[in-house]
C-alpha cells in the first residue's frame, strides 16, 4: 500500500466505515497482537486544552531523556501529524504500512472487505501498532471525542489519566449539560490508576471527584493554584505556579494565551503523578520542556509583516479565552482584524459574535469541511464585515489591513487550510 492509497482508505473510512463499539475494536486490537498492552500510556480527555496538555507533557519527558510517542488530533495539513515519535511525525512509508496492516486485520475480523471500522478507530489502531514497534518509554494518547466510548479507551491500564477543562461542546454526541459531558470524559478513569484534573467549574469537578472515588483512582487536583503571571503576550508566557504538590518560578512558554497558565498547572500535576510512580523527571526538564513546546494553531505567529496570529479557538469556551487575548491587544491601543470561519454544529452565529467582540473588522469565510457554516449575510453590530467564501481569496483581503493585528480563528479546518496555503506560497500575505 502506498501513502496515497493509505490516505484514500482512511478518507473512505470516514464515509463507509462505522463505529463498531469498544468491544469490537478490542477484538481488532487482539488480532493485531494487542499493541495497547505493550505500552506505558498517559491517557488524556477533555474539551479544551488537550493538545496543550499532551504537547507540554511530551516535551518535558523528552527533555528528561525519555523516548516518546504522541497521538493527537486533528491534523492541520497531513495525517502524519497525528502520530509522532520523539517529536517527529510518522513517515509516509510507516503510516502506509500500518494502515495496510489494520486493513488486513479488519478484513480478517469481519471475514470480508465489506465492513470497515471508523476513521478514528483505524488511525488509533495504526498508532498503537506503530508505537508498539518503536517501543517508546511513554506514549501520550489524546482522545478523539468524549472518552467512555472513544477508541483510545481500549487502553487497559494507563500510567495515569488526565481530564482537561470541560465545557459544552459536541452536545449532539456527549450530552447537553456539563455534568453529562464530564461523565463521558470521565469514562477513561481506570481502577486504581491516578487521575489528574485541570481546574474545573463546580459541576465538572463534582463529577470528576465522584468517578475517581468510584474507581478508587487517586485524584491529583488543585482547585486554587497560586498563579502569578509575570508576562503573557502574543510572544509567549512567563509565570510562577505553586500548589501543595509543586512550586516553580519563572516558567517560560513560547505559547501565549490566557488559558496556558492553567494548562501548565495541570501538566505539572501529571509530572508529579509520574514522579510518585518512581520516574525521574528533574526540574530542569520541566523548565526546558515547557519552554520548547509548540503547537501549530495555538496563538501561533504565522506572519510578522503584517502581524498575523493563528489561534484555533473553535467553541464558545475557547472564545471566552480568546476574548482575553484580544482584550490585551486592544488595551495596547491596537486595532484588530479577524478572519474567521466556523462549523455549523458549533452554535455558529453565537460563536462568531463571541470571537468578534474585540475586532474592528471581520472577514467571514467558509472552512473546507462538509460541516462548515456559510456566514453570508451575517451582520455584526458596530463592525465592518466582509464575506469571502474562499479562504485563499480571504487571505488576500488581509493585505489591506496591515494597520492592525490580524487573528485567524474559528475552526481548525480553516487554520489547517491557511497553513497548507502558506506551505504552497510563503508570500501568501505579502
Amino acid at each position: 500500500m502506498t501513502y496515497n492509497e493509505a490516505v484514500k482508505y482512511l478518507e473512505g473510512s470516514a464515509v463507509l466505515g462505522s463505529k463498531q463499539g469498544l468491544s469490537a475494536f478490542k477484538g481488532l486490537l487482539a488480532l493485531m497482537g494487542s499493541p495497547e498492552k505493550k505500552l506505558k500510556i498517559i491517557h488524556v480527555a477533555g474539551t479544551n486544552g488537550k493538545g496543550s496538555f499532551c504537547t507540554y507533557t511530551e516535551s518535558i519527558l523528552r527533555a528528561a531523556g525519555y523516548s516518546t510517542g504522541l497521538f493527537t488530533s486533528p491534523h492541520l495539513i497531513r495525517y502524519n501529524e497525528r502520530i509522532a515519535f520523539n517529536g517527529e511525525p510518522v513517515s509516509d512509508d510507516d503510516l502506509a504500512n500500518e494502515i495496510e496492516f489494520v486493513k488486513t486485520k479488519t478484513k480478517e475480523f469481519f471475514g470480508s472487505s465489506d465492513q470497515w471500522f471508523s476513521f478514528f478507530e483505524i488511525i488509533t489502531a495504526a498508532c498503537l501498532s506503530y508505537f508498539s514497534k518503536k517501543s517508546p518509554d511513554f506514549v501520550i494518547l489524546e482522545t478523539g471525542l468524549g472518552g467512555r466510548l472513544d477508541a483510545t479507551n481500549a487502553v487497559p491500564t494507563p500510567l495515569f489519566t488526565a481530564i482537561t477543562r470541560i465545557a459544552l461542546d459536541h452536545t449532539e454526541f456527549l450530552g447537553n449539560t456539563i455534568e453529562e459531558i464530564a461523565a463521558e470524559k470521565c469514562g477513561i478513569i481506570k481502577e486504581n490508576r491516578p487521575c489528574v484534573s485541570a481546574l474545573q467549574c463546580e459541576e465538572a469537578e463534582r463529577v470528576i471527584r465522584a468517578y475517581a472515588a468510584e474507581k478508587n483512582a487517586p485524584l491529583l487536583y488543585e482547585p486554587k493554584p497560586e498563579i502569578k503571571i509575570i508576562k503573557n503576550d502574543l510572544k509567549g508566557l512567563t509565570v510562577d505556579i505553586k500548589t501543595p504538590y509543586y512550586s516553580y518560578k519563572g516558567l517560560v512558554s513560547g505559547m501565549g494565551g490566557s488559558y496556558q497558565p492553567q494548562n501548565i498547572a495541570a501538566v505539572l500535576l501529571g509530572i508529579e503523578a509520574l514522579r510518585k510512580q518512581g520516574y525521574a523527571i528533574p526540574d530542569s526538564a520541566v523548565y526546558e520542556g515547557i519552554k520548547t513546546a509548540k503547537i501549530k494553531g495555538r496563538t501561533d505567529i504565522i506572519s510578522k509583516s503584517p502581524l498575523i496570529i493563528a489561534d484555533g479557538a473553535h467553541n464558545l469556551n475557547a472564545a471566552e479565552e480568546f476574548y482575553k487575548t484580544t482584550a490585551a491587544v486592544k488595551a495596547q491601543g491596537k486595532k484588530i482584524t479577524l478572519l474567521t470561519g466556523v462549523l455549523a454544529d458549533k452554535n455558529p452565529e453565537k460563536l462568531i459574535k463571541a470571537l468578534s467582540k474585540n475586532a474592528d473588522r471581520v472577514i467571514l469565510t467558509v472552512p473546507p469541511s462538509k460541516r462548515a457554516f456559510n456566514p453570508e449575510g451575517l451582520t455584526l453590530e458596530g463592525k465592518d464585515v466582509y464575506f469571502e467564501p474562499d479562504p485563499k481569496k480571504a487571505c488576500k483581503l488581509l493585505k489591506g489591513f496591515d494597520d492592525s493585528v490580524i487573528f485567524i480563528t474559528g475552526s481548525l479546518y480553516l487554520t489547517g487550510k491557511i497553513y497548507a496555503l502558506l506551505k504552497e506560497n510563503e508570500n501568501l500575505f505579502s
